[in-house]
């Protein structure tokens, strides 16, 4: 078997895993790896009713097909006419959000229009442009995605809490909002903290403590509040780890524009606040982030009103 043969042969089984990868990811067997907002925002686009991975699947098992039978140019031309359409993709997830599956097909693709040209023994002036634009769009996606894993540190609740609050110890709207948050907290609120001043990072210090001592939000927050910033001590590593945890919570309200706290962000809409009439006599028109939340989501089974 001649080399060119074997190298065909290589890339049609190439094609045959990619083709196998998309397939997964149309019947949702990969979702594991969908570990980014893009994931949400791409997984149900589709094309009169059929999804985009099943497009993936067949444009797979056609280049397998076409380097078997030995249409190597005919597979060279489908392969870059794929790569140059999925430049459009990738330059569409910089403005939106990356999509990790998404990424894998794009590298699949691309290795696999390489190997194509390297079968017909193509020259770098074809190669060369196509590398150049695609690590262009590819690369911000990466970093857009290890960003997004650094996520935020909440110093107390639950990560999927369907409120989050971000706050400062020397905010002074913060100093009265947290108590009254946190006095009656159901675990349904995940709290944030944002360094404003080097005694920040000490009283966010001594509510971490607080809390790792199994004391309630409410003691640990009034518990650094009064405590005195200037007889506290904080070792150089945990220092260190703090200010790196507080730079995620801030990075992310500065990702969203936002230049005041306190921030609240709650997932759907408190009940209280859809039923105060209901509630008469008891809260009146208090807003009770301990009651359940309403909303609407794309795996709602009833419609949204």
């Amino acid at each position: 078997m001649s080399l060119s043969k074997r190298s065909a042969y290589g890339t049609a089984l190439f094609a045959f895993a990619g083709a196998i990868f998309c397939a997964l990811n149309a019947t949702q067997n990969l979702d594991v790896i969908c570990i980014t907002t893009g994931c949400e925002i791409f997984k149900d686009i589709s094309v009169f009713g059929i999804s985009l991975w099943w497009f993936g699947t067949a444009l797979f098992l056609t280049l397998a097909l076409l380097n078997l039978l030995n249409y190597q140019k005919t597979a060279l031309l489908l392969a870059l006419s794929a790569v140059i359409i999925d430049l459009g993709f990738l330059l569409l997830m910089i403005f939106t959000a990356p999509c990790v599956p998404c990424l894998a097909f794009a590298a699949i693709l691309f290795v696999l229009f390489f190997m194509q040209c390297s079968v017909l023994k193509r020259p770098a002036i074809l190669v060369l442009p196509i590398l150049i634009i695609w690590t262009l769009l590819f690369t911000p996606n990466i970093f857009s995605t290890i960003n997004e894993q650094i996520g935020t540190w909440a110093i107390y609740g639950n990560q999927q809490a369907d409120v989050q609050v971000f706050f400062s110890p020397s905010c002074t709207a913060c100093k009265s909002l947290i108590p009254k948050l946190s006095k009656k907290d159901s675990g349904n609120i995940a709290y944030y903290p944002i360094a404003e001043t080097d005694e920040d990072i000490e009283r966010i210090f001594l509510m971490q403590n607080a809390i790792n001592d199994e004391s309630s939000m409410y003691v640990a927050f009034n518990r650094a509040i009064r405590g005195t910033a200037d007889s506290i001590s904080v070792p150089l590593r945990t220092r260190l780890q703090l200010q790196w945890n507080l730079f995620r919570n801030k990075s992310k309200l500065a990702s969203m524009g936002v230049t005041r706290i306190p921030v609240l962000i709650t997932n759907g809409v408190p009940s209280s606040l859809l039923s105060n009439e209901e509630k008469q006599g008891t809260k009146g028109d208090e807003l009770d982030f301990n009651d359940d939340f309403s909303g609407c989501t794309d795996d709602s089974t009833e419609p949204c009103e």
